[in-house]
Parts: structure tokens; sequence; C-alpha cells
């Protein structure tokens, strides 16, 4: 998994972090995929032959189009599948970093980071379904309490 992070980042700017989706969160979703497709095809061949489709589709979209990345200066979520898009947020203007993980995420060891910003009730950016949530907004934290980062 790489993206060309260059042709986004400031000359000013370096990449400290860069991640994707889970591969256990892929790695499930496939195994799901294949059980529940046995099921289905048992009764009826196009269904299950229509439902492998569905769930490759969605893994394959899911490695090839999430990218995230923690720079000296900000996060970036780029979803880039047919289009680009792109997100960023200052670091200067987080002030609240969430973890969420329900029963199955903290077993498969996958979460979401929440980042909140200034101004607004509603998330600014969530980055879903990554390996160990703890230890990224750790290593978040720690990114933005370097000098390098803009004041806050």
């Amino acid at each position: 998994m790489k993206f060309n992070w260059g042709k986004i980042l400031s000359p000013d700017e370096t990449l400290q972090k860069e991640f994707g989706v889970s591969s256990t969160y892929l790695t499930v979703i496939v195994i799901l995929t294949i059980i529940v497709t046995i099921i289905v095809a048992y009764q009826y061949v196009p269904a299950g032959i229509f439902l492998l489709l569905l769930g490759s589709f969605y893994c394959f979209y899911l490695k090839r189009a999430k990218y995230y990345a923690f720079t000296t200066k900000k996060v970036y979520l780029v979803d880039s599948f047919i289009g680009t898009n792109i997100a960023s947020i200052d670091y200067g203007q987080i002030t609240d970093i969430q973890i969420e993980q329900s029963l199955v995420d903290q077993i498969f060891g996958w979460g979401t980071l929440i980042i909140n910003t200034a101004g607004t009730h509603a998330p600014e950016m969530a980055i879903s379904f990554v390996d160990n949530p703890q230890g990224l907004k750790q290593t978040l934290d720690k990114i933005r309490a370097t000098p390098t980062s803009p004041a806050r």
C-alpha cells in the first residue's frame, strides 16, 4: 500500500506515518464473504456468485482506495479509487481525538479514530478500520507535541 504523498505534501512537510485499512479487517471480510457465498450459493448459485463478487470488490476497494498519513503538519485521509478525495486537518485545529471500538473491533484489534476540530459538533474526520487505534492516537499525539508542529 503506497500512495504518492509527494504530490500533495508541501515542501516543508515530512511524512511521519503512513497506514491504511487493517489487513485483519480485510481478512475477516474475505472469510465472511466466502461463508455467506457458500450458504447462499447452495440455495441459488447466481446470488452466491453476486455476493462473492460484491465482497471481493469491497475488499479490493478498501485495500486500493483508502490511504491515511500523519505528517509534520497535518493528518491526511485520501480516498482514491475512480476519483480522488483528499481531506486534511492542520494539527493546530484539532480539539479532540476519540477512539471508537465495538466488542468485535476490540477482539480483532481494529477501530476508528475520530478527529474533531473547533467550531463543529460533527466529527471532522473518521479514520476507520485501522489496526491498533490506541497506538495510532499515541503516535499522533507524539507528532503533534513535537516542536516542528505548528503552534496550537
